[in-house]
């Protein structure tokens, strides 16, 4: 995306210096998706619901040490007290405690990344549908990602705030329909 962003203000700036009739009459404005996606009512939502998720992952995790700490604690303990076969069990176990450890931490990352990859594709759909609104507005003819090459514009050209606000106003009303219709 990086790469189409910096070749998409290379024709721009191409165009404009090269002093076509196309150039005089572009209208361009630039947006922060990423200032958009984390102020957003709905990127909020979605980072308070992976937060949460996270601590209950985390209260899990940290659970499952605290049993393979006390099994670690028992087999230093009685090291000289066990036999070889009680010995061999609680280091057994002591593997499996480990074993699920290092299941249960690889699943919640891979949880925990496909729930925020979830969230951002969601909150890009709406930001997407405001996009086009302002477009439509403004008859923008080029909307430039800030983060994608863009190394200097004028503020006026930054329509982040409208999407925003535009994106916050949708989502209030989206439960509404959502409540009316599908029963979920």
């Amino acid at each position: 995306m990086r790469k189409a962003g910096i070749i998409l203000v290379a024709a721009v700036v191409t165009a404009i210096f090269a002093g076509t009739s196309l150039a005089e009459g572009l209208r361009v404005a630039v947006i922060d998706m990423n200032k958009i996606l984390n102020d957003s009512e709905a990127g909020q939502s979605a980072k308070k619901k992976m937060e949460s998720r996270y601590e209950e992952l985390k209260k899990a995790i940290d659970r499952t040490q605290e049993e393979a700490r006390k099994i670690k604690d028992e087999i230093d303990k009685q090291k000289v007290m066990l036999g070889k076969e009680k010995l061999k069990e609680k280091e057994d176990a002591l593997q499996a405690k480990i074993n699920e450890l290092r299941q249960m931490t690889q699943k919640g990352e891979q949880e925990m990344q496909a729930q925020q990859a979830e969230f951002t594709r969601d909150v890009f759909k709406a930001v997407e549908k405001q996009v086009e609104v302002v477009v439509k507005a403004d008859k923008l003819d080029i909307v430039l990602e800030k983060t994608a090459g863009v190394i200097h514009f004028n503020p006026s050209m930054d329509i982040s705030l409208r999407v925003l606000d535009l994106v916050n106003k949708a989502g209030k009303e989206a439960p509404e329909k959502k409540s009316s219709g599908s029963g979920k």
